[in-house]
């Protein structure tokens, strides 16, 4: 629950209010604008309040910009009401200040978090965040919405795994006079190549773009990237991305064949509708299910469930930590973690045993049920030890990012588990310190 109003520290930079809106704390700030936090006490919820910038002395582009940004999500004040859209409930000018007030949810981020090689989500739970924007751009498409800047950073995933897509300032809707923005508008990255060709958009746009947000999503990686931006935006209109498969093994061919077809060069090529798209990644989704409901999964749960660290963890806790982790074998001699590096995973020892040392000391050994990585707690805070295997390994390599997405409940009794499991080691021989 949000602290009183009246114990909030204020910064000296921020109002205490904006329109009927009593501001509590900043909570953002981007190049068009500064996002506060309030609460609606009408409405009993808490409210994000973006403030855009336009002080036309300063920069007079930038502040029309900023001015027909801010039209355009007035503009959809109730007007887009689905359970995967920020809803925007209000928008107002106010001594110059013009802000739109949308839903603020607690704990979410965006997808941008898993973009990256070592912090992927699971297949299986990239097809269902991808299958609930695509039938919310086909919602926002059925009332002549087009968005324009679908991407990672524009896609919300709350705390209950659910999804929220954000940000409609350049978005593009039928039968308005302040929607359109001159020019090439959005990010270059994810543009179609019709929008890099500043041609006609049509809802096949948003697709491609989906599908690049995908893309990502599966491999870690950009469909393209190139050193500036003519290259970049050539490589968009004529070039292929690298298949996914050579990034992530035993990838379902079926699920290549969706990705590629959302990124056809020719609009025509793509799936007709967002409805479609959802439909073709249902068929995906429950491939993928049987898979991972499959007898080598099972046999991981089992595996667990004879560890003293899961002893107190309920069945459906150790598939949620499952689905948070990866399962990693290493040789003799490798290393699994290095002194001085930054890492934000937690490990756990399945079977075999590993070596502890720091300072090119052997400080002792852990084995099966064992775990370390306690600094992922600090963020940023480097290894203090290095942990090396002694003979071959199995870890279960848990990502404190998306330990963050699973239930209250299973992150407490993890956080409890682990943290008891490094307090007895300590009293105990101190092994492991820091790691």
């Amino acid at each position: 629950m949000a602290s009183p109003i009246s114990e909030i520290k204020r910064s000296n930079d921020m109002p205490e209010k904006i329109g009927k809106y009593v501001i509590i704390n900043k909570i953002g700030k981007g190049s068009t604008g500064m996002v506060y936090l309030s609460h609606d006490p009408y409405y009993r919820r808490d409210v994000a309040i973006k403030v855009y910038y336009i002080e036309e002395d300063q920069d007079a582009e930038r502040a029309r910009v900023a001015r027909k940004m801010f039209y355009n999500e007035a503009h959809m004040v109730g007007m887009l009401q689905h359970p995967n859209i920020m809803p925007i409930f209000d928008a107002g000018e106010e001594d110059g200040s013009y802000y739109v007030v949308t839903e603020h949810i607690q704990g979410a981020r965006t997808l941008a978090a898993y973009c990256r090689p070592d912090n992927l989500l699971r297949v299986d739970d990239v097809v269902e965040i991808i299958y609930k924007c695509a039938k919310a751009l086909h919602y926002a498409h059925g009332r002549g919405v087009i968005h324009r800047d679908i991407k990672p950073s524009n896609i919300m995933l709350t705390i209950d795994n659910d999804v929220r897509i954000i940000d409609f300032g350049i978005a593009i809707v039928s039968d308005s006079e302040v929607s359109r923005i001159e020019g090439i508008a959005g990010s270059p990255s994810y543009m179609s190549p019709e929008q890099v060709q500043s041609e006609e958009l049509t809802s096949a746009s948003d697709i491609y773009s989906l599908g690049t947000v995908m893309y990502e999503l599966l491999t870690g990686y950009r469909s393209f990237r190139a050193d500036n931006l003519s290259k970049l935006l050539h490589q968009i209109v004529y070039a292929t991305p690298p298949p996914i498969h050579t990034y992530r093994d035993d990838f379902p061919e079926v699920l290549e064949e969706v990705v590629a077809m959302t990124m056809q060069k020719d609009p025509d090529k793509r799936p007709k509708t967002g409805a479609v798209l959802a439909a073709e990644l249902t068929r995906v989704y429950k491939d993928l299910r049987q898979k991972y409901d499959s007898l080598d999964n099972q046999e991981h749960f089992d595996l667990l469930r004879t560890l003293t660290f899961f002893h107190e963890f309920s069945h459906a806790e150790i598939w949620e930590v499952l689905r948070a982790s990866d399962w990693h074998e290493y040789r003799e001699g490798e290393d699994i973690v290095r002194e001085g590096e930054i890492d934000d995973r937690f490990y756990i020892i399945v079977s075999g045993t590993v070596a502890v040392q720091a300072n090119s000391q052997r400080l002792g050994d852990l084995s099966n049920g064992d775990c370390f990585g306690e600094t992922s707690y600090v963020r940023g805070a480097k290894r203090q030890a290095s942990i090396r295997a002694v003979a071959p390994v199995t870890i279960l390599r848990v990502s404190s990012t998306l330990m963050e997405q699973v239930s209250s409940s299973c992150q407490l009794r993890f956080n409890k588990v682990f943290l008891r499991s490094l307090i007895t080691r300590l009293q105990g021989h101190g092994s492991a310190r820091n790691t």
